[in-house]
């Protein structure tokens, strides 16, 4: 039993052991995963899940361990039965990790093949917030990938509109309006990927190619 006057528990008042105790294992999975140690990861992720499964950031990091180790469909289930268990979230942090949720649950149905089940999750979140730059990356991603190329475009832009600074969204920009043959627009996206992407290795080639689309 725990003394809450302070003493044998090294003084310090409202000592929490079991706390203290979720915080190192939580601890110790992230460190796993940055690691690459997804057995350890899983391990002590699981532990915290059987117990606190309310817990939206425990489910987050647990659903993306089980899918860097293939199972997808796990994965998926983790993810939707947290979602469903937070529907009545209410403060801005239980929010924000509800949102965290369903970008990883739509990211994940995008890498299965599934870009319509993806856009539906996407649009659980631009309904609360609209201008959400990585949804409407993702969403841009979810009509790429169904080969709806103009509606790609839209959502690339958006998402450009809330956050100018995301190389990736610039490059896929650029691929959208290459697949609708939109040479100028083309060209507008790749100058746009140079002014973000200082260093990246792909510099030198763009540079080239933006060289021939011009000529």
């Amino acid at each position: 039993m725990v003394d809450s006057s302070g003493s044998g528990n090294g003084g310090v008042p409202g000592y929490e052991p079991a706390h203290d105790a979720v915080a190192l294992t939580l601890s110790q999975a992230k460190t796993a995963v940055s690691r690459g140690n997804w057995p350890l990861a899983e391990d002590r992720l699981a532990r915290l899940y059987k117990v606190h499964r309310d817990d939206l950031e425990v489910a987050r990091l647990l659903a993306q361990v089980i899918r860097e180790r293939g199972r997808i469909a796990e994965a998926e289930a983790v993810l939707v039965d947290a979602w469903k268990r937070s529907n009545n979230a209410a403060s801005a942090d239980l929010l924000e990790a509800r949102r965290d949720l369903v970008l990883e649950l739509a990211d994940l149905r995008l890498e299965d093949g599934r870009p319509a089940e993806a856009a539906r999750a996407l649009k659980k979140v631009l309904e609360v917030e609209p201008h959400q730059w990585e949804a409407l990356y993702l969403l841009g991603n979810a009509f790429f990938d169904a080969g709806h190329y103009a509606e790609a475009e839209g959502a690339y832009r958006e998402s450009l509109s809330a956050n100018p600074f995301e190389a990736e969204t610039w490059w896929n920009l650029g691929e959208a309006r290459d697949a609708r043959g939109d040479r100028a627009g083309l060209v507008e996206a790749l100058e746009g990927w140079l002014g973000v992407a200082k260093d990246d290795e792909k510099r030198p080639e763009v540079e080239a190619r933006l060289i021939a689309l011009r000529s």
